[in-house]
């Protein structure tokens, strides 16, 4: 039991190894069966075990990167930190026990139970994340299926969760098919091969498919500004990013102010004015005109209010050929808003700032002249819905982000796998412009055109970085965008409760 034990751990630990920055794809195809192999005969108490210790360490070394945003940024001393970020892994790892305790309870001796319940137990584990206690849609093992060539043409049919169950899918398929060959079992045999054929010969077909199509080209600039978190804030960090806006708009504006024909789009990160956006309106006025006889768009982070209520939204504004602002409407529990008021004395316990930001809704997508963006900031991209609510009217996805919480570690790395993946589902192209890195332009198939690596030398001054581009907008569909995810999870649930039937009418059939 012990050997058990440790071995989940370790293969927990291994799975983060299919996930950037790794891209080991390949391990979210072999962990599953090595855990098939690992809950055999075993009993559903000792598969809860087993499943904790698997999440422990999933979560442990996949989402330690949070520990640096509570000890550089949030005031807490490295013991509290690591403490803290100990104790939500421990939580989120309830989700795996819970996997592995009712697949070792549900499971049967029929072959379709043994193919199907596992996959299906498992992405519902991940939906119930995606909503409960706030919501952490966050290490999808789906996510690691936009570099695996075997299964990523059905991105934008299945979405997040359907890839998910398709990977796991493929590996409980493996493992029967292995062990029918040493049964010789005939039938079984060539239900197994049926499948894997069927999943990766379609999967050639569909990668072919145009799900949507080109439309006009436009320039762009992706701007990275490495200027530090803390810095920012002040007034000399204030001051360099109104230079860096005013720098690259003055230059561009002369250079286009007589092929006003010519459009050229500017996307600046999170909060990339650091305040409310109110005090810059005498800075930003001159660029008003300017940028509009130019033919320039303007996409930037900053605070702002509506004129309803005093709330203050993490937003994103535009001016110059572009028309529209976005209202942050998930937000990241802990780190813009208190979820429960019970964490309230959470906080004052450890003396941490309160969060004090509003989640907006009923949001439009920004538009110009031809084109028609749709604006997510940070933690949302990792939220399917809004892509599927917003992505369909645009045809260009925008990704503001500030991973300068998470310093050089593997977090803004799952960040932009998350990112790209968007773009495949949708299959348009997405930019993502981030504080001091990882930002990217990314292809409608998920592919990385051009990017900015993490900056390591945010102690110098004047050090901002740009992409600059041409890039093709898409227009249409996918079939994703059109039904959601709520079919797949039906189909989940109906395994479930055939699992669960067929589970108990064998045991009244023993009593």
């Amino acid at each position: 039991m012990i050997l058990k034990a440790l071995t989940s751990f370790f293969l927990g630990a291994l799975l983060i190894l299919a996930f950037e920055p790794f891209n080991l794809w390949i391990f979210s195809l072999i962990v599953p069966i090595l855990i098939l192999i690992t809950l055999e005969k075993m009993n559903s108490k000792f598969s809860f075990i087993l499943g904790y210790l698997f999440g422990f360490g999933f979560w442990l070394v996949g989402i330690f990167w949070i520990e640096n945003s509570i000890n550089v940024f949030g005031g807490a001393n490295i013991f509290i930190s690591s403490f803290l970020t100990i104790l939500l892994s421990m939580f989120l790892s309830l989700f795996q026990g819970l996997v592995f305790f009712s697949y070792s309870f549900f499971k049967n001796d029929n072959f379709l139970s043994k193919l199907f319940l596992f996959p299906s137990l498992w992405v519902l584990s991940e939906w119930l994340r995606e909503f409960l206690f706030s919501g952490f849609p966050w290490l999808y093992i789906g996510y690691t299926s936009i570099d695996n060539f075997f299964v990523n043409g059905f991105i934008p049919i299945s979405g997040i969760f359907g890839m998910s169950f398709i990977i796991i899918l493929l590996s409980s398929s493996t493992l029967e098919l292995f062990k029918n060959i040493k049964r010789f079992n005939l039938s079984s045999l060539i239900l197994c091969n049926l499948l894997i054929l069927l999943i990766c010969i379609s999967n050639i077909f569909l990668i072919k498919v145009n799900w949507t199509t080109p439309t006009s080209e436009i320039d762009i600039v992706v701007v990275q500004p490495n200027i530090g978190i803390k810095e920012k804030w002040t007034s000399q960090g204030r001051r360099e990013s109104t230079d860096i806006m005013g720098r690259l708009l003055i230059k561009e504006s002369s250079r286009l102010i007589d092929k006003s024909d010519t459009p050229k789009l500017f996307f600046f990160p999170e909060v990339f004015l650091p305040g409310q956006f109110s005090n810059f309106a005498f800075y930003l006025k001159p660029f008003l005109t300017l940028t509009e006889k130019a033919n320039i768009g303007v996409v930037a982070g900053t605070l702002s209010k509506t004129d309803e209520n005093s709330k203050i939204y993490n937003s994103l504004i535009s001016f110059g050929n572009l028309k529209g602002t976005y209202l942050k409407e998930k937000l990241v529990p802990f780190g813009e808003y208190v979820p429960y008021s019970f964490f309230n004395y959470f906080f004052n316990f450890f003396n941490f700032s309160r969060p004090e930001v509003s989640a907006g809704k009923n949001n439009e997508i920004i538009i110009g002249d031809g084109y028609s963006i749709f604006a997510s900031i940070c933690y949302e991209v990792a939220f399917q819905d809004l892509f599927y609510k917003y992505a369909p009217q645009s045809n260009l996805l925008f990704s503001a982000s500030n991973d300068a919480w998470f310093g050089e570690t593997i977090g803004p790395h799952q960040h932009l796998q998350i990112a790209r993946y968007r773009a495949a589902e949708n299959r348009k192209p997405l930019i993502r412009s981030t504080t001091s890195g990882i930002s990217a332009v990314v292809d409608e198939k998920g592919s990385i055109i051009d990017y900015i690596k993490i900056d390591d030398e945010r102690s110098k001054r004047n050090n901002s970085q740009e992409i600059n581009l041409k890039l093709y907008l898409f227009e249409g569909n996918t079939p994703i965008n059109s039904y959601g995810k709520i079919p797949v999870i039906v189909l989940l649930l109906v395994i479930l409760v055939v699992s669960s039937y067929m589970k108990f009418r064998k045991i009244r059939e023993n009593l």
